[in-house]
């Protein structure tokens, strides 16, 4: 089995996720496994070329593990296990929470036309759940899911934020997973493969505490409480924010190669 590790990073990853990188341990029935880097400032671009590079490569499998992303050591054994007890899955990805401690990037219920539709999804120990979507911080790919699907694989939202003037590329992660999903594929969240998520400007590494199960074995959502954000059980009478859409174009333009 031939494996693609992909590495999306802005041009400085982490020390932490070097050591843990360094520390990976590869499945047993990895016989040939390579790594491959993509440095910018557009990371769906960045994940776009590591996949293509997968096919191109003839990989059966492809990690992405994101720069500042601590996986632990068995994080590619426990997911290519994940992968091979469902055959219908595409995809499975690891724990993870947001910088800020605030939220597991997982959801459920997620709809690329009105995102405000998701909820966390239910985990729980060391249990694989079905889920819509999961962050790409430290994932693995079954490659034949990528072959079915029509170049570019990768697309993305624009969040724009009016009130503190801040753009940002997000949810590529999410819609792709929605597409393998539109394909009959299925997206697994590994609640026991759990990997840090560090905070450069901060120097710490999130969550700063994991959730218990009881805390986690259930459908939340994401609410703001007194000016912060809360996870809270799941209900379906709270209002949702509002969420405009509009279309915004983008086109890849390609260096000239050196024909030299």
């Amino acid at each position: 089995m031939k494996l693609l590790i992909g590495i999306p990073t802005g041009g400085q990853p982490t020390r932490p996720f070097l050591d843990a990188l360094a520390q990976l341990t590869l499945p047993a029935a990895v016989t040939e496994a390579d790594r491959l880097v993509w440095t910018g400032n557009a990371v769906a671009v960045q994940r776009e070329m590591i996949a293509r590079a997968a096919v191109a490569r003839g990989a059966d499998l492809l990690a992405m593990i994101d720069d500042d992303i601590v996986a632990p050591p068995d994080a590619l054994v426990l997911l290519v296990a994940a992968l091979e007890a469902d055959p219908d899955a595409a995809l499975a990805g690891a724990l993870y929470y947001s910088r800020d401690s605030a939220r597991p990037m997982a959801v459920t219920r997620w709809n690329s036309r009105d995102t405000t539709s998701a909820g966390i999804p239910a985990y729980a120990g060391d249990r694989v759940a079905l889920v819509d979507g999961i962050g790409f911080g430290c994932v693995v790919v079954r490659v034949d899911a990528l072959r079915a699907l029509a170049q570019p694989y990768f697309s993305a939202h624009v969040y724009v934020d009016e009130r503190s003037r801040v753009v940002r590329q997000c949810d590529e992660d999410y819609l792709f997973c929605e597409r393998l999903r539109a394909a009959g594929r299925r997206v697994l969240l590994h609640a026991g493969v759990r990997a840090g998520h560090y905070d450069r400007a901060r120097e710490t590494t999130a969550p700063e505490r994991w959730e218990s199960d009881a805390e986690t074995d259930r459908l939340r959502m994401i609410v703001l409480q007194d000016g912060e954000t809360r996870l809270v059980p799941f209900d379906d009478t709270v209002p949702r924010a509002a969420e405009r859409q509009e279309p915004f174009e983008t086109t890849i333009l390609y260096a000239a190669l050196d024909d030299a």
